[in-house]
């Protein structure tokens, strides 16, 4: 399947389903590496009907370059990558954007807010580059 940023609903979100997408963000130095907001993520865009490759499910204890070369695969094997707030000050998310925009993948920009009992996605907007 593939997704081009112009087809949006009436929302102005993309229609993600059965599009396979990849979670980007920052993990490196932040509580829990940032899990739940990969694992909400996770579950937004399930919820939207999309196929998703999230990192987060990497074990601990590697170096930063071992992830890279496991995650550059997985982000290639999609569609669109989502883009989880501060992913612009993680090494690992640029790097990830830029193959993904050479590669021509449908970038996304997940909005996501803290809630009582985790952390909630609102939407997903195309990233505009």
């Amino acid at each position: 399947m593939t997704v081009k940023p112009k087809e949006l609903n009436e929302r102005g979100l993309i229609d993600l389903a059965g599009v396979k997408v990849y979670v980007a963000g920052p993990m490196t130095g932040l509580p829990q590496f940032n899990r739940p907001a990969f694992f909400a993520a996770e579950a937004y865009l399930q919820g939207q009907g999309a196929r998703v490759m999230n990192p987060a499910v990497l074990p601990d204890g590697w170096e930063h370059d071992a992830y890279m070369r496991i995650a550059i695969p997985m982000l290639m094997e999609c569609e669109a990558v989502a883009f989880l707030p501060g992913w612009q000050q993680s090494k690992g998310a640029r790097q990830e954007f830029t193959r993904a925009h050479a590669f021509g993948l449908v970038l996304l920009q997940l909005d996501v807010e803290e809630i009582p009992l985790g952390l909630l996605v609102r939407q997903h907007l195309p990233l505009m580059v």
